[in-house]
């Protein structure tokens, strides 16, 4: 790992200090979109930072290339994944201390998936995710210090019912419940490979959505009943205020929209699936793709955020990614039950990832995506297009 004297140096960070040394002007409009699809109208502020608060009226949105791509892959093996720890600090491959307005250097093992905030004591886990060719390793890091240093440790893995161990590369964060009889508990979304093979198409219909719990601070981790839909991967999770936990997959075997189910144990199992007639799949065609998705804290409730592309038109071929344009965020103000407002962050983009600022942190108020080497920050007020959010809940009967 880089010294702490070397923790703000770099290229990317010195060009993200001239941005903010131009005129007010241009601190205070911080982003134009300017596409055929969309138009974003210019906002005046007087700082370039916004409130703090994610009720605020003010529309806030910031988006830089922090995250350079070669090859068409993230630099340096990151997948894109990024999660907030309890002291707000951002994690991606490398960290943030201040919101996402400066980076640290590079921090080995941070990045890529299997990551899981235990909010009980504040560390993060992270554990092998396994991947196309290989099953998980019985082991996983643990970090103390939100990211910077990290301990290797042994765990214990239960399969499934089916004798599956599930990787969890692809998938979102893990998250601690807070309520009801499994509060604390550590929850991952995960997914099940037949044979541990993704390149084998005839395949794809077999492998399922799953989840992974530990109730004894990721030492042992059992999983989940399998999702009840098979050909489905690469997932997210949240829990409800209630202590349900609503399950956001995607389906490799089938065109249409995402693959939505709940668990009310925890969970351990998954019932009432359904397709969202809202929520895309990426492009529709046979193949999906991966969301982000994030349940904000506020006031108590069930504000979800929903990433994905959004493209009516696209191919049918297996593996194609043809047509993953538009990167669009939706908004649901009852749990995941209607979706009635959505923006446009960026025209370009594929997989996406989400997290939520911490409450008195720096981080507090915002709302994080990144996608493609796309760093993007912003608040409700935004997607909303400044309307309060409050008109968007439920109607009580």
């Amino acid at each position: 790992m880089d010294g702490p004297g070397n923790r703000w140096k770099g290229k990317k960070i010195q060009n993200r200090i001239e941005k903010l040394q131009h005129s007010e002007m241009i601190k205070c409009i911080k982003y134009i979109l300017v596409s055929s699809l969309v138009s974003l109208s210019l906002i005046s502020c007087e700082n370039e930072k916004p409130s703090g608060n994610v009720t605020t009226s003010r529309e806030f949105i910031d988006i830089d290339e922090v995250f350079p791509i070669y090859n068409g892959n993230m630099a340096n093996g990151w997948t894109g994944d990024i999660m907030v720890a309890m002291d707000g600090s951002l994690l991606a491959d490398r960290i943030s201390v201040d919101g996402g307005v400066t980076w640290s250097a590079r921090i080995p093992l941070l990045g890529g998936a299997g990551r899981v905030l235990d909010e009980t004591t504040g560390d993060i886990l992270k554990l092998d995710p396994g991947g196309a060719g290989r099953k998980p390793e019985n082991f996983m890091y643990r970090s103390k210090d939100s990211g910077f240093t990290w301990v290797k440790e042994e765990i214990v893995r239960h399969p499934d019912i089916n004798g599956w161990l599930p990787i969890i590369s692809g998938c979102e964060e893990g998250i601690t419940l807070r309520h009801g009889k499994h509060k604390g508990r550590l929850l991952a979304p995960a997914r099940v490979l037949i044979d541990y093979n993704a390149s084998n198409d005839s395949l794809l219909p077999y492998h399922y959505s799953s989840a992974i719990y530990s109730d004894d601070g990721g030492k042992t981790w059992f999983t989940s009943k399998p999702y009840p839909v098979a050909g489905t991967g690469e997932a997210a999770l949240v829990e409800l205020s209630d202590g349900t936990v609503y399950y956001n997959s995607r389906n490799h075997n089938r065109p249409g929209n995402r693959d939505i189910a709940f668990s009310y144990d925890g969970g351990e199992t998954w019932v009432d699936q359904y397709i969202d007639p809202v929520l895309p799949d990426g492009p529709p065609n046979v193949y999906g793709n991966k969301a982000g998705l994030v349940r904000l804290e506020i006031e108590g409730y069930d504000i979800l955020v929903f990433s994905m592309t959004d493209n009516p038109y696209g191919p049918t071929a297996i593996h194609s990614t043809a047509g993953r344009i538009n990167i669009t965020v939706w908004a649901s103000f009852d749990g995941g039950k209607t979706w009635p407002v959505k923006r446009l962050v960026s025209p370009h983009g594929g997989y996406s990832h989400l997290a939520a600022g911490r409450p008195k942190t720096p981080s507090d108020g915002l709302i994080f995506l990144t996608t493609d080497g796309i760093f993007a920050r912003f608040n409700l007020d935004w997607i909303t297009y400044g309307r309060d959010w409050h008109l968007f809940l439920p109607k009580k009967p």
